[in-house]
Formats: C-alpha cells, sequence, structure tokens
C-alpha cells in the first residue's frame, strides 16, 4: 500500500499551475518520518514549524537549512509525481480542460491518478490519495469528481488500484504534505526562473521522480507538462473532457 500526498503550486488561474507530490510506502512510513524529523533536528529546524517551499524562496529558510532538507528529501525511499499546467496556453487548444479554476484543478488532478495507477499497477499495489486541504466546498467538488473517475475511469487508465475517495488534510498536521510542497513548489518554479526552483527541481527529477521502468525516462511518467508546446494537439495526451458542475 502507497500514500501520495500532493499539494499545490501557483493558483489554477494564472499562467502556470503545478500540482505535485510523493508517494510513500506504507510500510516505510515510520522510516521516512524518523529520517525526515531527525534531518530537521539537526539542521536546527524547530519541530513546530513547518519548512516550505515559500521560506526557501524568500530566504526565510536559511540556504545551508534549504540544502540539508533538500538533500536529505533526495535521499528517502518516495516516488515523487507532479503535473505542471498552462492554463492560459491551453486553453486556446483545450478549452474544455481549462474552462474553470476547478477544472484546471481537475485536469491536474487526472494526469496525476493517471500516472500513479499505472505506478501501483508495476508494484502489484495499491494506495490512497492525500490532498492539502482548500476551501470546504472545493474540498467536496473534488471529492465528488475524484469518486466519478474511479467509478468510470479514464481514456488512459483504470484506477481500479486507488482505493476509497480522496483524503484531506491541512497541512501544517501532516509530515507528507510539507514534502509534498517542498516537491512541487520548485517544479513550477523552474519553469519561470524563480529563485533556485530549477537546482531544487534537477535534484529531485534526478533522484526521487518515478521513471518507466523499462526506459527510464522521467517525462510523461512521473513529471508531466501540458500542453507540451512541442507537440500537435493530436498527439497530446489528455484526460477526457469531464467538465466540473458546482451543484453536482
Amino acid at each position: 500500500m502507497y500514500l501520495l500526498f500532493l499539494d499545490e503550486s501557483g493558483a489554477p488561474g494564472e499562467e502556470i499551475f503545478a500540482l505535485g507530490g510523493v508517494a510513500v510506502r506504507a510500510d516505510r512510513w515510520h522510516e521516512v518520518r524518523q529520517r525526515w524529523t531527525s534531518c530537521l533536528d539537526a539542521l536546527g529546524w524547530p519541530p513546530d514549524k513547518e519548512l516550505k517551499w515559500s521560506g526557501v524562496r524568500n530566504g526565510e529558510v536559511p540556504p545551508d537549512t534549504a540544502d540539508g532538507a533538500y538533500e536529505c528529501l533526495s535521499s528517502l525511499p518516495v516516488e515523487c509525481f507532479t503535473t505542471i499546467l498552462w492554463p492560459t496556453v491551453g486553453k486556446v487548444r483545450f478549452e474544455e480542460l481549462f474552462a474553470s479554476d476547478e477544472d484546471t484543478y481537475a485536469t491536474a488532478l487526472t494526469f496525476i491518478a493517471e500516472r500513479y495507477q499505472r505506478f501501483l499497477a508495476n508494484q502489484d499495489s495499491y494506495g490512497v490519495i492525500v490532498l492539502d486541504s482548500r476551501k470546504r466546498e472545493a474540498d467536496d467538488r473534488m471529492r465528488k469528481f475524484f469518486v466519478r473517475i474511479q467509478n468510470e475511469g479514464t481514456p488512459f487508465a483504470e484506477l481500479e488500484r486507488i482505493v476509497d475517495s480522496l483524503l484531506l488534510g491541512p497541512s501544517q498536521f501532516s509530515l507528507g504534505l510539507q514534502r509534498a510542497d517542498l516537491a512541487v513548489g520548485p517544479a513550477r518554479a523552474s519553469q519561470i526562473g524563480l529563485g533556485d526552483g530549477s537546482r531544487r527541481h534537477k535534484q529531485l527529477v534526478e533522484s526521487v521522480y518515478n521513471r518507466h521502468p523499462a526506459s527510464n525516462e522521467v517525462d510523461g511518467v512521473g513529471l508531466k507538462t501540458f500542453p507540451d508546446s512541442t507537440k500537435p494537439k493530436e498527439q497530446q495526451e489528455a484526460p477526457e473532457v469531464r467538465l466540473f458542475n458546482p451543484r453536482d
């Protein structure tokens, strides 16, 4: 059994939006937690304070502390998954996938769920998804959407290995969600040259991003960017159109 912790970076209505995080095998959760907390303790980081990407970016987290935290994260037995969306660009060719902020978020979650499903199948295992909670109404709509694609599948995957509905919680009470924040933040920042995002993102891609079991490729497996400007529309792998209905 795996636990996939997801967080977002940016907002669905912005030029670039990212959703991503880390998957941990349940029987290794205590090991991962112990190694992470021991690392932060050795770095002198207060145990009751979140170490966030925004703090790394704006200097609240000292550079040496940030280096130590990312070295630790890149050494943990986790699998990273991230989707990077360009809603403004994508809306020109794929308007139905970015019709609203909720549709943009749903598109990102669909891409993640498909790749997580393939990973679980390769591991002959099952898993759950834990999302950073937003607002109650948005959380409820996302749960309903996820139940729908669980029941109906997507054009690219049946999601039978993802058990139950989405689990949602505040990041300040979850080390898993805090690590998701540290993974997804640099992925988005690397697209716009923000701070040292490219360096951090490259570090994680080379170490903990999920790779294709045969080709060892990361792109399209652990990391999905959409739309891909190098491909024509007909070659873009897009989820089925499932517009959000707030009344559902």
